[in-house]
């Protein structure tokens, strides 16, 4: 009898340790189901650096960091003091010259009616013309130097060259700032893009991708259309990477700059591919193949695949598989045909 009891038992315990737990994917439901997805973040096409066109002593910052602008819209300004000494020097030599201007034309008058007297000699006369020549030219130059003072005094407030947000602030209030360096970046309302890293192996598949969509990390389910703009031409010297431009199509006020994307490459050397773990790939001999889940009777069976390509962790997969085939991505060496499995985890998908 205790034969037949721990007989019972061996058979009763190898029978519930054929359904083997397992990790499952369902083929179609994931939104990775792409050629290739990079992260990147979005920012302005267009930046602006501006900076003074005179040194000075800041006095005054009138915006701040993610300040919206308008274009001419004051954004700092120097202490006044010295431009305006410039300014009031120029205009003494200014008045200075046209008074001198103004004696060379009178002392001229004067001596075109001396002359017809013969009270003068035609040499003075001349003397006289001369004179008014370098008066008038001198006064063409005082002129030309109060334009450049004044403007040098309007200079002292750095106007926004274009309308956007402020994105950086690289100086303050009492601080020497020299002539053009930048002190205030702006980015440039309107085209928005997202710079990714792109690996050597990878610079022709994006190349050749026919659609490109982008996603927010903040905003899950809202998908924009983008395209491609270019490539560096160098990689990093630190990554060895390139990086390329995604420019969106049509941004909204709901991607906000600094916002983590994710550019995703829907198409691969005009095939569709998903997405699978490389776990989930079991080879025999050279072909890839993968073990598929019948949800009826929770058997499992091989079948081949084609492997585009990796990355990561990830293979993707361009044939062999469709939408709704539910995979195991976890313990295939461990599997044999017509097995019963239990996937682990989340509820059971198989029935959704």
């Amino acid at each position: 009898m205790a034969l037949v009891w721990v007989l019972a038992a061996c058979g009763h315990k190898q029978e519930s340790t054929d359904v083997r737990p397992v990790q499952t994917l369902v083929i179609g439901q994931s939104h990775e189901a792409v050629g290739a997805t990079y992260a990147g973040v979005t920012s302005a096409r267009y930046e602006s650096n501006q900076g003074f066109r005179v040194a000075g002593t800041v006095v005054k910052r009138l915006v701040e960091v993610g300040q919206h602008v308008l274009i001419n819209q004051p954004l700092m300004q120097l202490d006044p003091a010295n431009l305006d000494l410039n300014k009031q020097a120029a205009q003494a030599q200014l008045n200075a010259a046209r008074s001198q201007a103004a004696q060379a034309q009178v002392t001229l008058d004067r001596d075109a009616e001396l002359l017809k007297q013969n009270f003068i000699s035609q040499a003075e006369y001349d003397r006289d013309n001369v004179n008014l020549a370098a008066a008038q030219a001198q006064l063409q130059v005082a002129q030309s130097q109060y334009g450049e003072a004044t403007n040098q005094a309007d200079y002292g407030t750095l106007r926004a060259a274009v309308t956007g947000i402020v994105t950086a602030i690289n100086a303050d209030v009492g601080q020497v700032v020299a002539s053009g360096k930048p002190v205030i970046t702006i980015a440039k309302d309107g085209d928005r893009e997202v710079v990714i890293n792109v690996p050597e192996s990878r610079v022709d598949q994006l190349r050749k991708a026919k659609d490109l969509n982008v996603t927010l990390w903040a905003v899950p389910g809202k998908t924009y259309r983008a395209k491609l703009r270019e490539i560096d031409p160098d990689t990093d010297q630190t990554t060895r990477t390139y990086d390329a431009h995604i420019t969106v199509l049509k941004p909204d006020a709901v991607m906000l700059l600094g916002m983590t994307a994710y550019v995703h490459l829907p198409d691969v050397q005009g095939q569709h591919a998903y997405v699978v773990p490389l776990t989930a790939i079991y080879y025999q001999g050279k072909t890839p193949m993968v073990w598929l889940v019948d949800k009826q009777s929770s058997t499992v069976a091989l079948h081949a695949v084609s492997v585009l390509t990796a990355q990561g962790n990830n293979a993707l997969v361009s044939g062999g598989l469709k939408d709704g085939d539910v995979v195991v991505t976890l313990g295939v060496n461990l599997l044999h045909a017509g097995q019963k499995v239990q996937p682990v985890g989340p509820p059971n998908p198989w029935n959704e």
